[in-house]
């Protein structure tokens, strides 16, 4: 009978304050769940008084003067964010939660180890009581922002490039599993069953017979028999592999299937999977050489390999979204282009997926009575003719308030199909009450 060995890492949970005065905590790799649950529980919190701070660093060094750029960007960053909002009126608690933030980077980034998270996220406000430190196996882009909302374009980004996957390392005695998300490896198993030996290896020999070629005879049977056996023993351990694969397949959110191995052994061990995770399967890789290199150098290789595959995935993918939603949008369906189109969407929350480029960048107002967004620079607000309020960053409060309203965040490179469109676009949960919709080109 197949026997399962589990190993999961020791520490995989962030470790999360929002109580204030909490002191600095020494964070671990985020999960994917965490950085969900965090994207949805930061998209439902505005500070209209205290500024919310928003801090994302890159902290993949290979030597001190890299090391030594990332404390002069956050030193410089804290004291032109003060200089800006000096005449704020919280000004004072906003110095506190900048402090704080500067502390608990500059714990960060005078750790040392041979292994050390590639990127930190950070955010504070004391008025709400937050305190979200949270790192990771890839890179963030340095910035600071203090905003009425928390800036989450990153983190969405990270989400939706580095989806899960689960490796299965394919051998004759069963597979070896890693699961993979946000391009770490978070956990891993071994599902192996025994083998039947030859009766050579066994130091068995055939019994001596006196006619001549019945010796050889009766060794050709033994060994068809104990191939026969050694099949079926291998038949078994594919079938343990592949029912785990399927529950570890349905336990969370759709993860991408990578196979290893060789050729035969993968393809005979497809045969045991049902067509849900087939249709799932991302790659086929080659066998590493060497005897066990499902470990230690070997396993983080094909880790790296892996999440390389499934950002390469990931921009393909972007591609047939963009052409999706502009040939939605043109034919006058359940889609609209343009900053102005996509804002009136999302103050009627009938947003299903915002498609916006990652070099967004765009102001407009927030109507202080109503909330409305909008992309002109009015005096009024064209809705409820209250005052606004401007709105620097209006990709990250389009970004907030889809993720608030359970819709999805698409975040694509640069692309010669959006760019005359303004940069974003959107596919809508229902068609505009008014009946306007369509495409409007720059």
């Amino acid at each position: 009978m197949a026997r399962t060995i589990a190993r999961r890492r020791l520490g995989a949970t962030a470790r999360v304050s929002l109580v204030p005065g909490a002191g600095v905590p020494n964070p671990s790799l985020m999960t994917d769940h965490e950085l969900r649950r965090a994207l949805a529980d930061l998209s439902g919190l505005r500070s209209d008084e205290e500024p919310i701070v928003s801090l994302y660093l890159d902290t993949y060094w290979n030597d001190e003067k890299q090391r030594e750029r990332a404390r002069v960007f956050v030193q410089d960053a804290v004291k032109r964010a003060i200089d800006r909002h000096r005449a704020h009126p919280q000004v004072d608690a906003m110095r506190r939660a900048l402090g704080r933030v500067a502390r608990a980077a500059e714990e960060h980034i005078g750790q040392q180890g041979e292994v050390s998270p590639r990127g930190l996220a950070l955010f504070a406000c004391e008025a709400l009581g937050l305190w979200l430190v949270m790192t990771s196996s890839r890179p963030f882009k340095d910035e600071l922002c203090v905003d009425g909302r928390p800036h989450l374009l990153q983190l969405a980004r990270l989400a939706d490039d580095v989806e899960p996957a689960v490796i299965a390392f394919v051998h004759a005695q069963g597979a070896h599993f890693y699961e993979v998300a946000l391009g770490d490896l978070v956990n891993e198993a071994t599902i192996e069953g025994p083998l039947p030996r030859t009766h050579r290896a066994c130091g068995v020999q055939p019994h001596a017979v006196h006619q001549r070629g019945l010796g050889a005879g009766f060794q050709y049977e033994r060994e068809q028999r104990n191939q026969r056996h050694q099949e079926e023993a291998m038949e078994r351990n594919w079938r343990a592999a592949a029912q785990y694969l399927e529950r570890v397949h349905e336990r969370g959110p759709r993860a991408h299937v990578v196979l290893v191995g060789t050729s035969e052994v993968v393809a005979a061990f497809e045969r045991h999977l049902p067509d849900r995770i087939r249709q799932d399967i991302l790659a086929r890789l080659p066998r590493p050489p060497g005897k066990e290199c499902w470990k230690g150098n070997g396993k983080h290789e094909i880790v790296a390999q892996v999440v390389d595959k499934v950002v390469e995935h990931e921009r393909a993918a972007e591609g047939k979204e963009v052409e999706r939603v502009v040939g939605e949008a043109l034919r006058g369906g359940l889609a609209v282009l343009g900053p102005e189109d996509v804002v009136l969407a999302v103050n009627e929350r009938r947003v299903h997926r915002l498609i916006l480029e990652e070099d967004f960048e765009r102001s407009g107002w927030r109507c202080r009575n109503c909330g409305a967004l909008g992309t002109t620079h009015d005096e009024v607000c064209s809705f409820c003719q209250g005052p606004l309020a401007r709105v620097d960053a209006l990709g990250e409060e389009l970004v907030g308030r889809v993720l608030a309203e359970d819709g999805e965040v698409e975040v694509v490179a640069h692309t010669n199909r959006l760019h005359p469109y303004g940069r974003v676009a959107a596919l809508l949960r229902q068609a505009n009450p008014n009946g306007l919709s369509g495409a409007r080109p720059r």
